[in-house]
C-alpha cells in the first residue's frame, strides 16, 4: 500500500448542486483534487476508477441512499478501504449507529459550517495517511524478512551480503519506531489478548499513564464508563473483521478526567492472517469541539440578536405613541384628576417596557452606548458597597482590588459596568441564600497571550484587566453551566428572575472587546473571570445632565410613514409653541423641502421608511441646504448609529421611544448648534 496524490483527492456524492458547490469552495481553498457525482451508482463507479482519499457522501439521495452506497462501497475489495463520511441533516442517534453499522467513520451535520468541514476532512485523510504508513512499513517488513530467510536457504557464500540487507531492515525499523515516537498523536499497541505492550510518549501526556504503569495493562484501563459497553465490543468485532476502525471515542484519564479523541485501531496480523497485535491512534480533540460549540453559541446569538433588532424597531415606534400620548394627556389633566393616577400607572409600564428592550438590545450587543475611560475599581467599590447593604450578614464581601501598578483604566459605558458586577453579585448572593458563604472580587493584570486568545477568539493581543467574581455556593451540573448565557435559560423559581441577566452580561462585556468564562462544579462554587482590555489614558468624571424647558417658535419639517407617530409629533410640537409641517413620505418631505428649502428651520425624520431611509433624505436635503439642521430617530437600525449619524452631517440623533422634554432637548441643542 502506497501513499500518493490521491490521498489528497476527494470525492463528493451529493444529488443537490448547491451542496456540491459549498463543499467544494469550502475544500478547493485548501487545494484538494475534487471529483463529484450526483448518485450513489455513479458515485460507486467513480471511486473504483479514480481511487480518492476520502468519500464525502450525502444520506438521501434517489435511487440508492447513502446507507446502502456506503455498504456497497465497503464489500468491494478496490473501495473498502476508503474512509466514508456522512453529510446529512439527520441528527438522531439511531441514523448515526445505522452509518456506522454501513461502514462510515464520521459524520458531517447540515448546515455546512466550514471550520468543520475542514477539520474533519484533514482529520480523516491524515489518519488514513498514517494508517497506511503503518500497514505499509508492516507488509515491507515481513516481505524483507521473507527474502531474506529465502536467500539464506539458498546458499551460504552470500551471508555477508545478508547481513547488510538486515541492517538496512533494521535501520527503517528504527526510523518507523522514531516517527511513532516522535508522533503528535498518542499511539499504543497490545497483543491479541488486549493487554498493552507498548505507548509512545505522546500517549504518556495525553492521559497521564507513564509506559510503566500500562504495560501489560487491558485496554479497558482507558475505557470511560459514560460509553455504552457494546460500544467497545463493536469496535473490536469491527477491527477483527474489516482490520481497522475509526471514529470518536470519550477516552479517561489516569487522574479521572475524560477527553474527547479521534481514533484510529488497526490489526496487525501475521503471514498466515492470524492477528498478532492491535495499534491505536488516539488525537484529543477536545479543544476543538468546545471552540465548535462556542462557535454554534455565538451563532445562535447573532441569530437572536438579528430578530431583537427586529423586534426592537417595531417596539419603539409602539412604545413611542404610548409614552408621547400619555405625557400629553398627562399634561393635560388636572392634579386632582381621577385618571391622572392610571395614567401615570401606564407610563411606569411604559418605562419599565422601554428598559426591557433596552436589555434585549444590550445582550444583542446592538444597543447604543456613551463609552468614555472609566476607573474599573472605583466601579467595583461603588457596586459593591451597595451590594453590602442588601446582602444578609451571613454572606462575607472579599475584596481583594488594588489598582494596578500599569492603572486600571478602561473604556467603557459605567452604567453598564454597574449592571454587569451588580448582575453577578446578585447571583453569586443568589447561590449562597440557604447557608451563607464568601463573595470574592478581584482585579489583576493580564497580558492577553496565544493561550488565552485560542481560548478567548473574541479579544485581540495585549494589556487587558482581569475582574474575578466568585463564591463559595452551591455550583452549577455541566448541563446547566453549558446554557446560563442563553436568554431566559434560568434556574431560579418563577418571581425571582427573569432568566436575561447572563445574557446582558455576555453582551455587555462582548460590545466592550472583552469576554468572559466561567468555572463551577456541584459543591464547588462558582468563579466568573472577566477580561476587559485596558485602556492608555486617564479616567473622566462624568457630566451632570441638562434638561431644557425653552419653548421654540420654529418652523419644523416632521417626517414620519407611521400616521399615529406623525399625529403624536405635530401634537407635541404643537404643544411646544413649534410650527410644524407633517408628511407620512419621504418622497413627498423631499418635493417639498426642494420647493422652498427656506421655509423650515429644522427637520425632523425618521430612519427606516419606505422610499428613501432617513440617512439618504438626510443626504438630499444638505445637499439643498447644508446648513439645515437635521435630527434623526430610530427605533433600531443596524445601518446608522449616532457616530455614523454625526459623520453624515446630522446634528441630532434620537432612539425612540422618546419623550416630550427629550425631544425638546434634542430639537434646541441642534438649533444652537452644540
Amino acid at each position: 500500500m502506497t501513499v500518493d496524490s490521491t490521498e489528497s483527492t476527494i470525492l463528493l456524492i451529493d444529488d443537490d448542486p448547491t451542496n456540491l458547490d459549498i463543499v467544494t469552495d469550502y475544500l478547493l481553498d485548501c487545494d484538494y483534487t475534487i471529483l463529484v457525482a450526483e448518485d450513489g451508482e455513479s458515485g460507486i463507479s467513480r471511486a473504483e476508477y479514480a481511487q480518492p482519499g476520502l468519500i464525502l457522501l450525502d444520506v438521501m439521495m434517489p435511487g440508492i441512499d447513502g446507507f446502502e452506497t456506503c455498504r456497497r462501497l465497503k464489500t468491494r475489495e478496490s473501495t473498502r478501504d476508503i474512509p466514508v463520511i456522512f453529510m446529512t441533516a439527520l441528527a438522531e442517534t439511531e441514523h448515526k449507529v445505522k452509518g456506522f453499522e454501513a461502514g462510515a467513520v464520521d459524520y458531517i451535520t447540515k448546515p455546512f459550517q466550514r471550520e468543520e468541514v475542514l477539520a474533519r476532512v484533514s482529520v480523516h485523510l491524515r489518519i488514513r495517511e498514517l494508517t497506511a504508513r503503518l500497514q505499509e512499513a508492516k507488509e515491507s517488513l515481513e516481505k524483507r524478512v521473507e527474502e531474506r530467510t529465502a536467500e539464506l536457504a539458498q546458499t551460504i557464500d552470500t551471508l555477508h551480503d545478508e547481513i547488510i540487507q538486515r541492517k538496512q531492515a533494521e535501520e527503517e525499523r528504527v526510523r518507523l519506531a522514531r516517527a511513532i515516537e516522535q508522533a503528535a498523536e498518542a499511539v499504543y499497541m497490545a497483543d491479541a489478548q488486549g493487554l498493552i505492550t507498548y505507548v509512545n510518549p505522546a500517549f504518556e501526556r495525553t492521559t497521564g499513564y507513564s509506559r510503566d504503569e500500562v504495560i501489560g495493562q487491558p485496554t479497558g484501563i482507558l475505557e470511560c464508563d459514560t460509553n455504552d459497553p457494546d460500544y467497545y465490543l463493536q469496535i473490536r468485532e469491527a477491527v477483527d473483521r474489516d482490520n481497522d476502525w475509526s471514529g470518536r471515542v470519550t477516552t479517561r484519564k489516569k487522574d479521572g478526567s475524560v477527553f474527547e479523541a479521534d481514533t484510529t485501531v488497526s490489526s496487525v496480523r501475521d503471514s498466515k492472517g492470524t492477528i498478532i497485535n492491535y495499534v491505536s491512534i488516539l488525537r484529543d480533540v477536545t479543544h476543538e469541539l468546545k471552540l465548535e460549540r462556542e462557535l454554534r453559541q455565538s451563532q445562535k446569538m447573532e441569530a437572536i440578536g438579528t430578530l431583537a433588532g427586529g423586534i426592537a424597531h417595531d417596539f419603539n415606534n409602539i412604545l413611542t405613541a404610548v409614552i408621547g400620548y400619555t405625557d400629553m394627556a398627562l399634561s393635560k389633566l388636572p392634579n386632582d384628576s381621577t385618571a391622572l393616577r392610571d395614567l401615570e400607572r401606564v407610563q411606569e409600564a411604559s418605562t419599565r417596557a422601554k428598559d426591557l428592550v433596552g436589555r434585549i438590545l444590550t445582550f444583542s450587543r446592538q444597543s447604543e452606548q456613551k463609552r468614555k475611560p472609566v476607573q474599573l475599581a472605583t466601579i467595583i467599590d461603588e457596586v459593591f458597597k451597595l451590594l453590602r447593604s442588601t446582602l444578609p450578614s451571613t454572606i462575607e464581601i472579599n475584596q481583594q482590588v488594588h489598582t494596578p501598578v500599569s492603572g486600571d483604566t478602561v473604556l467603557a459605558d459605567p452604567t453598564q459596568l454597574h449592571q454587569v458586577l451588580m448582575n453577578l453579585g446578585t447571583n453569586a448572593a443568589h447561590a449562597m441564600r440557604p447557608h451563607g458563604g464568601v463573595l470574592s472580587v478581584s482585579l489583576t493584570d493580564i497580558e492577553a497571550d496565544a493561550p488565552l486568545i485560542s481560548f478567548h477568539p473574541d479579544i485581540r493581543q495585549g494589556p487587558y484587566l482581569r475582574l474575578t467574581v466568585s463564591d463559595t455556593g452551591h455550583g452549577m451540573e455541566e448541563s446547566v453551566r453549558e446554557r446560563i448565557f442563553d436568554p431566559y435559560f434560568t434556574t431560579k423559581k418563577v418571581g425571582e428572575g427573569t432568566g436575561m441577566g447572563l445574557a446582558v452580561v455576555q453582551g455587555i462585556v462582548k460590545s466592550h472587546g472583552g469576554a468572559i468564562s466561567v468555572y463551577s462544579e456541584p459543591g464547588l462554587g462558582t468563579t466568573f473571570h472577566i477580561f476587559l482590555p485596558k485602556f492608555r489614558g486617564d479616567a473622566v468624571s462624568p457630566e451632570a445632565s441638562k434638561t431644557s424647558e425653552a419653548r421654540g417658535t420654529e418652523r419644523i419639517l416632521f417626517v414620519d410613514d407611521e400616521a399615529m407617530l406623525a399625529d403624536l409629533g405635530q401634537e407635541l410640537l404643537e404643544s411646544l409653541g413649534y410650527s410644524v409641517t407633517v408628511t407620512l413620505s419621504s418622497r413627498e418631505a423631499l418635493e417639498l423641502f426642494r420647493a422652498a428649502p427656506k421655509n423650515f428651520d429644522l427637520v425632523i425624520t425618521d430612519m427606516t421608511m419606505p422610499g428613501l431611509t432617513g440617512k439618504e433624505l438626510a443626504r438630499e436635503f444638505l445637499g439643498i441646504r447644508p446648513e439645515i439642521p437635521i435630527i434623526l430617530c430610530t427605533g433600531f437600525s443596524e445601518q446608522i448609529n449616532e457616530k455614523l449619524a454625526k459623520e453624515a452631517g446630522i446634528k441630532g440623533y434620537i432612539l425612540k421611544p422618546y419623550a416630550r422634554n427629550s425631544l425638546n432637548d434634542s430639537i434646541r441643542k441642534a438649533l444652537s448648534g452644540d
